[in-house]
């Protein structure tokens, strides 16, 4: 491959990736088909683009225009090889005329960030349920639509113009922020729909509208689907102008109830999720309409709010189902096959009962959701991959999809493209227009570099199945290296929709999809099918994660990739793949009982000198932790000044305390196990009642890991709600103090793993002086400090970043200390506030919530 030269003289050596893991990395997404790049090229500016079009042209290289991978069709995979041309970083708002109407993006812009700094007064009307993580270039690129398409329209109806770099290298601008023209050839619409195929977009300009007056929402119970049905058709042709109009049957109901926790009663069989908007006194006898057909269809109740936040939870119910249907049956997920079909208006009603005549037919579990107003009907398939009898039944459900389609003079495809999923199958409904096509594309791309294989241009593409990425679980499952079924499952519970994207902080710092959650699902994906063997540089993958679980907190489908990663992490220790610096910490954890290597005497060097240790039984063993005890020098004096204020029987081990081995079972090395039996034989001794710890990772490891490995069941509880308890009990008060702000930071360990979020703030709360204000992320979707997972060991730099970044949040929001309830998550986020001070950009300080609780009580 001697372009790969030429390619790093282009964009730089660090933006050329032609590693094994990079390329497998961006050889999925959420279709059946699995296709591997040569190379991953990341570009940023037109120039670029422009040379490596003509280079690529040059040399006959396919190019592949991609941008955050939400394709469900294949369209961004490459199915004859080639390059992997990533956008993402193409992301500038460049422009926002609000008074002419119109935004200038970078095609890598993400809908949501566009939307945000149009807020409030504007708006970009397309909203697919990717929105947090679409790209406005791969919308454009596939027509998206979403939720509002019945009033809004799609994306095309928002295009005005773009800068489009063609096969050849050459940059056209075509289109006008003028509101009309009659120049020419409408060719910034031909690149609609084109995903990819006939240039790349590197400039867009798009329509942005007005804020509506009023809003209203409401979802609308029905017993059937077949009265739900009427009840759209009739509200939708008796003109009333809703703006979203959703369908969800029972089956979908079940999963968003499970996922989001919305309460839906048995009783309904389908619910319409319908918006209304405009002038509030027009929206106001619409509602009067609609309930009036609702209740003539047998409606059970339609519940009518304006409250935003209550509209974003109903939404962000029907949004988070596609990914929540992973949850039906763990290690089953969601296939998108032929799946987003369009009928008339008139015919839906129909089309949902030959649904459901098709889920009877073939004994299959078939979800039927989607943005009925506009005809798109969703019928999705949950299959288990490993399941060959599952993929043969999907077969002859999609043929009768595509029969049923055709039956209505329908679309085969009404929002989400053609890619390779639909190509074997497109012309039934393209006829004579797929040659006009295949006459442009020529015209455009002769040499047939962008994109080939797709939109059934040429016949790559023979059969729904072909690049089938689970070939090997049906033809050679005894060749599957499992990781355990719990983890399997998980694994391919992932539908690779990269809604993890948006809450990994390693991913926001380095741009790689092989570091972000999606990468590492699909890195051990990859081991599990014996295509990537354990390596220093699988490892540096998956060491370079903190655990934190916000890649949870932002999939519907709730995969727990920290288990994906911990098991990753065992199996590359079995391989002898520890990195250096976590074998250190396991010798040092071994031969003095804590990851530092210090002397067990110097664990009691902060004790405070009125402390008297006790024997048992005790009311409370006080476990102080490592980090605690050997690099702070305040929290273990304040939590035991808390204590002999409250005068509890209470006792700490001192130079008798080893470390909880939390460390241990991060890294996956055996230790683990053995540390956990010998702390309960050493805690045995001392006969608690309770153990607490200041520790968020101490916590976690005996609330939740030492159940699961050794018999344990001494209660464990954290600081935070231990003196809450006690304040709560009158045995500790508090006195007048001075007026501050505090920020409380979730620590991860703590808040997405355990699910304590409100203790800490509540005990903030009533502490004299203290205003709390939040971080803008915040709970489950805070940022992780960067300590977590082993990962401050292991990459100390981007550690720092992550807390870095973490603490310019808390400058966002006007606090002057920030308060976190783990050591470990101050000790970062004090060198991230001293690098505030240096770069004199602000003065933070950072505490534990017990140094906070010491200096406050009377």
């Amino acid at each position: 491959m001697d372009y790969i030269d030429e390619l790093i003289q282009i964009v730089g050596k660090k933006n050329v990736k032609t590693d094994q893991i990079e390329r497998l990395c961006h050889s999925r997404d959420m279709s059946v088909h699995e296709c591997v790049p040569d190379a991953v090229v990341f570009a940023k500016t037109t120039e670029e683009v422009s040379k490596i079009l003509k280079l690529a042209n040059d040399h006959n290289i396919k190019v592949i225009p991609r941008g955050s991978g939400t394709s469900t069709t294949g369209a961004i995979l490459p199915c004859l090889g080639g390059i992997i041309l990533d956008v993402s970083r193409m992301n500038q708002i460049k422009e926002i005329n609000r008074k002419d109407g119109y935004a200038v993006v970078e095609p890598g812009v993400i809908c949501q960030t566009l939307n945000n700094a149009l807020a409030p007064t504007h708006f970009f009307p397309p909203d697919p349920g990717s929105a947090t993580i679409a790209s406005i270039g791969g919308m454009v690129s596939t027509n998206a639509s979403g939720n509002r398409a019945i009033k809004y329209g799609t994306t095309k109806d928002y295009v005005m113009g773009m800068e489009v770099v063609l096969a050849d290298g050459r940059v056209m601008r075509t289109g006008s922020t003028a509101p009309k023209t009659s120049s020419g050839y409408d060719l910034a619409h031909l690149f609609c729909r084109a995903e990819g195929t006939l240039g790349v977009m590197t400039e867009i300009t798009v329509k942005i509208l007005p804020m509506p007056e009023y809003i209203a929402f409401a979802q609308l119970w029905f017993a059937t689907v077949e009265d739900a049905g009427k009840a759209a058709e009739g509200i939708l042709t008796a003109g009333i102008p809703l703006s979203s109009c959703e369908i969800l049957d029972r089956l979908s109901i079940d999963v968003v109830n499970k996922a989001m926790g919305l309460n839906i009663p048995d009783n309904v069989g389908c619910i319409l999720f319908v918006e209304i908007d405009g002038n509030r006194q027009a929206v106001k006898e619409n509602i009067g309409k609609i309930d009036k057909i609702s209740k003539e269809c047998h409606g059970l109740g339609n519940q009518w709010d304006d409250d935003p936040a209550k509209r974003l939870k109903m939404w962000a119910g029907r949004q988070g189902l596609v990914p929540s249907l992973s949850k039906v049956r763990r290690g089953a997920k969601l296939v998108p096959l032929v799946e987003d079909f369009g009928v008339s208006i008139s015919k839906i009603p129909e089309m949902i009962r030959d649904l459901q005549k098709l889920r009877e037919k073939h004994n299959f579990p078939i979800p039927v959701f989607g943005h009925i107003g506009d005809g798109n009907l969703h019928a999705v398939l949950i299959i288990d991959g490993r399941k060959k009898e599952e993929w043969e039944i999907a077969r002859k459900i999609a043929q009768d999809f595509i029969d049923l389609t055709m039956k209505y003079k329908g679309t085969l495809t009404a929002e989400h493209g053609i890619g390779i999923a639909k190509a074997p199958y497109i012309h039934h409904e393209l006829g004579v227009s797929l040659d006009i096509m295949r006459a442009i594309k020529k015209a455009l791309d002769p040499n047939n570099i962008l994109n080939p294989g797709k939109l059934g241009l040429d016949d790559t593409t023979k059969d729904i199945y072909d690049y089938f990425t689970y070939k090997e679980f049906i033809e050679t499952p005894e060749k599957i290296r499992s990781f355990g079924q719990a983890v399997d499952n998980e694994i391919l519970a992932c539908i690779n929709c990269g809604f993890c994207r948006a809450g990994c902080t390693v991913y926001a710092r380095t741009g790689l999809e092989s570091e972000n959650a999606r990468g590492r699902v699909i890195q051990a994906y990859y081991m599990m099918k014996g295509v990537l063997e354990p390596s220093k540089e699988v490892a540096d993958r998956f060491y370079l994660c903190t655990t934190c679980l916000n890649c949870k907190a932002t999939c519907p489908a709730g995969v727990v990739v920290s288990d994906i990663v911990e098991a990753g992490r065992r199996r590359l220790v079995e391989a002898g793949f520890l990195p250096d610096i976590h074998k250190i910490l396991m010798d040092n954890l071994k031969s003095t009982g804590n990851p530092f290597g210090e002397p067990r005497e110097k664990r009691t060097d902060v004790y405070p000198s009125t402390y008297q240790p006790r024997k048992g039984p005790v009311e409370v063993l006080l476990f102080a932790g490592c980090v605690t005890s050997y690099q702070d020098i305040t929290i273990i004096p304040s939590i035991m000044k808390i204590l002999d204020k409250a005068g509890v029987n209470y006792t700490a081990l001192g130079k008798d305390e080893n470390c909880c081995g939390y460390i241990s079972y991060l890294v996956g090395t055996k230790e683990f196990k053995e540390v956990a039996e010998k702390n309960i034989e050493t805690f045995s001794k001392v006969k608690p009642g309770q153990i607490v710890t200041t520790c968020a990772g101490c916590y976690k490891t005996f609330k939740d890991l030492y159940p699961k490995y050794v018999a344990f069941d001494t209660e464990a509880i954290h600081a935070i709600e231990y003196i809450d308890r006690l304040v709560e009990a009158k045995r500790l008060r508090f006195k007048d103090g001075e007026a501050m702000k505090v920020a409380y930071h979730d620590p991860c360990d703590l808040g997405r793993h355990l699910n304590i979020f409100e203790p800490p703030r509540n005990l903030l709360k009533k502490i004299p002086g203290v205003t709390l204000v939040e971080f803008r992320n915040n709970r489950l979707l805070a940022k992780c400090c960067g300590g977590g997972g082993g990962m401050k060991a292991f990459n100390t730099e981007l550690s720092g970043e992550i807390a870095y970044q973490r603490m310019l949040e808390a400058l966002e929001v006007g606090a002057d200390t920030v308060v976190s309830a783990c050591p470990a998550c101050k000790s970062n986020l004090q060198l991230a506030a001293a690098r505030l001070r240096k770069e004199k950009k602000g003065r933070i300080k950072v505490m534990d919530i017990t140094e906070l609780v010491a200096e406050a009580i009377a």
